[in-house]
């Protein structure tokens, strides 16, 4: 038997299909900055041209290729594309935003996209993530804020107060031992009041002001 390792040139990264990236302001800029500020042993050092994050991206991006059909087959809900952010009720700009328009200092024009909505009743935002982090303290451990800072966000602008995540956890909570010591998916279902969605989004505001990015 003779066996040659060669490059593998299979690029799960690639976004979903019809998926576009508007050029502008995206949320994921102004939390992205926010953690890396924060934490900038954890966030401020790794890029996305880094291999291990480019494997980490293609392999969240698998599990959201594998959950969208499978979600959409058993519940109302897709994926909604690309949202942008209103003028504030302050603001004296009033006029609707769309997206791919500037930013506005009241914090309008800022890009987002949802993973997906799902509609029971109430509309729901819908998160998936595939992590390496492990699941032994729970979800409300800090090592997930990024995450609950990312959909408050979301939830804000939609109007919503719902959201349900999916989470692959690839290493479990490292016990290697079953059934959470393997690799497994857990859903979560969570709901956060108004006061959390508003302080979470004028903590963005006020970092996206001192940045420069308003």
């Amino acid at each position: 038997m003779e066996i040659t390792r060669v490059d593998c040139d299979l690029d799960l990264s690639k976004p979903t299909e019809g998926y576009v990236r508007t050029p502008g302001l995206h949320m994921s800029e102004i939390y992205n900055s926010l953690y890396a500020e924060m934490y900038p042993d954890k966030y401020g050092k790794t890029g996305f041209g880094d291999p291990s994050t480019q494997t980490k991206m293609s392999l969240g991006t698998s599990f959201e290729e594998v959950l969208e059909p499978a979600l959409a087959a058993r519940l109302l809900g897709a994926r909604p594309g690309e949202f942008v952010t209103q003028h504030d009720a302050l603001c004296i700009h009033q006029s609707p935003v769309k997206v791919g328009d500037p930013v506005c200092p009241c914090g309008a024009g800022v890009i987002y996209s949802p993973d997906y909505l799902f509609f029971n009743g109430h509309m729901t935002l819908g998160e998936f993530k595939c992590t390496w982090y492990s699941i032994r303290q729970g979800i409300t451990d800090k090592k997930f804020d990024k995450w609950f800072t990312q959909m408050k966000a979301y939830c804000y602008h939609l109007q919503c107060n719902h959201a349900r995540l999916y989470v692959l956890f690839v290493n479990g909570d490292y016990s290697w031992k079953p059934p959470d010591g393997e690799p497994h998916p857990e859903k979560f279902e969570i709901r956060f009041t108004d006061d959390e969605l508003l302080k979470n989004w004028n903590m963005l505001l006020r970092h996206a002001r001192k940045k420069g990015m308003l």
